[in-house]
């Protein structure tokens, strides 16, 4: 068995929760051999205290002084083309994305990446900045391609994990199904969901994680999953004569100062006895003028010409139920360990032959100890999808299917890092290293730069009508 080595960029809380667990599991296993590292000197401390409690030990770490959005300097690019890797992963934030994802492709080397594919400062404010977002998936596709060229075998797969997920599968097969015995593509198609993160106005401000003091927010955070699996499932209904080529997109959202508006100084001192903000609220306002996006609702018309195939709503939210009930957020996990508890609902229709609901509902943070009600309502695995279909018109069809995501995830990651959506995160790690060490393609079935077109037209027209406040059309 052969084994590759691996350059991991970020190593923050995303990272710790999936990304090393797996990466160490497959040390272990010698699927893999050494681990490159690269982040900030500003979290040295903190992930060198990780890398001690996880008793990592094949590893060489790289700290940079500052982030590098725009353009690698020559010391750090000398540093990086001396490590003998085969495959990159890139777990940074967003506006780092390109710039880290164009020197591994212009190496040749396989890349698995988190969402979004990129994202700007101020994108929730200046259309270039948004019309940008196109440009950068254009130029890293013209150089995927050259690379494909060099190395048939490699990968530029985007950490979507939800096309991993089985109970998602399963949904998409029955898209295509019901396509394939109607002719009927999808005609509507609903999706929410809410990241339950209260962030508190001083947070707000200067928190630098999943952030909005940059000028983009939820679309730019776990959004973006949402326009990737939109247009996944859409796929699945196409057909030659039934495929969009142009859309039309409408976004409304909750900023900063809207969310103060709802929720306010008074409203948070009666609330908490100990309550002492640092920014009065005139402060608040001035500097969060021009700051990212809480909640955006989303809503998009897909046409084939001037006719409507499917209409569809995306809606995303940060401020939702949470199972926050403290003031300060120094020393938490900011990624599930700050209150965090995730909502999500889907319902497709197939015309008048088929319709798809998808909810899953958690009411508690990751909870290790919590062994009971995983799965009912609430619960860390809560899943119900239900499949119904017009067994009238055609009596060998089930009238109403339950996927139960026991039958179609199997539970592998454990302590903090469990949950059925970490469960396909590693599927997706598993088929990303299959690939760097065996040349598997199957993961370019699954996720691939080449997919995203749709998604990142639908996230760059969202911020675009945000910013000018009306319809957006666009060729897709």
């Amino acid at each position: 068995m052969s084994s590759k080595n691996i350059l991991l960029f970020g190593l923050g809380y995303h990272a710790r929760r999936i990304y090393f667990p797996v990466l160490l599991e497959l040390q272990k296993s010698k699927r893999i051999d050494h681990i490159f590292i690269v982040d900030l000197e500003k979290e040295r401390e903190r992930i060198l205290d990780y890398l001690v409690e996880k008793q990592a030990k094949n590893y060489t770490i790289l700290f940079l002084d500052k982030p590098h959005n725009d353009k690698l300097p020559p010391t750090a690019i000398k540093i990086l083309n001396s490590y003998d890797v085969s495959g990159v992963i890139i777990s940074t934030e967003p506006l780092a994305h390109i710039v880290y994802a164009k020197w591994a492709i212009k190496r040749g080397l396989s890349v698995l990446m988190d969402k979004p594919i990129s994202s700007k400062e101020n994108v929730a404010h200046d259309i270039l900045k948004a019309k940008e977002l196109i440009t950068d998936f254009e130029e890293l596709s013209v150089l995927y391609e050259i690379a494909k060229k060099k190395n048939p075998k490699i990968c530029f797969t985007i950490m979507a994990q939800r096309r991993f997920h089985g109970v998602f599968k399963a949904i998409k097969n029955a898209i295509s199904e019901i396509k394939e015995e109607t002719n009927c593509p999808i005609t509507s198609y609903q999706s929410f969901h809410g990241d339950g993160q209260w962030r508190f106005p001083d947070e707000i401000i200067e928190q630098d994680y999943h952030p909005y003091n940059q000028g983009y927010g939820k679309c730019s955070h776990s959004g973006y999953h949402f326009f990737d699996i939109a247009s996944w499932f859409l796929e699945a209904g196409y057909l030659k004569e039934k495929t969009p080529d142009n859309m039309e997109v409408v976004s409304n959202a909750c900023f900063p100062n809207d969310f103060l508006t709802q929720l306010n100084y008074n409203d948070y001192g009666k609330l908490f006895n100990n309550y002492n903000p640092k920014y009065t609220e005139k402060e608040f306002r001035d500097k969060t003028k021009n700051f990212g996006e809480i909640d955006a609702f989303n809503n998009f018309s897909f046409k084939k010409g001037k006719d409507l195939l499917t209409l569809a709503s995306i809606n995303l939210c940060h401020n939702g139920f949470s199972q926050r009930n403290w003031v300060s957020s120094i020393g938490r996990d900011l990624y599930k360990g700050n209150g965090r508890v995730r909502h999500e609902n889907y319902y497709i229709a197939q015309g008048p032959f088929q319709s798809i609901t998808f909810n899953s509902y958690q009411s508690k943070e990751v909870d290790p100890n919590l062994q009971n009600d995983l799965y009912n309502v609430g619960g860390e695995y809560h899943l119900d999808a239900f499949v119904f279909r017009n067994n009238k018109l055609n009596p060998k069809w089930k009238c109403v299917q339950k996927y139960c995501v026991k039958d179609f995830v199997p539970v592998v990651m454990g302590d903090k890092s469990r949950g059925h959506q970490e469960d396909a995160r590693r599927e997706a790690i598993l088929a990303f290293i299959d690939n760097v060490v065996d040349g598997n393609m199957a993961i370019r079935e699954m996720s691939d730069l080449t997919q995203e077109t749709l998604s990142v037209k639908m996230m760059s027209c969202v911020y675009q009508s945000l910013i000018l406040n009306k319809i957006i059309k666009q060729k897709i």
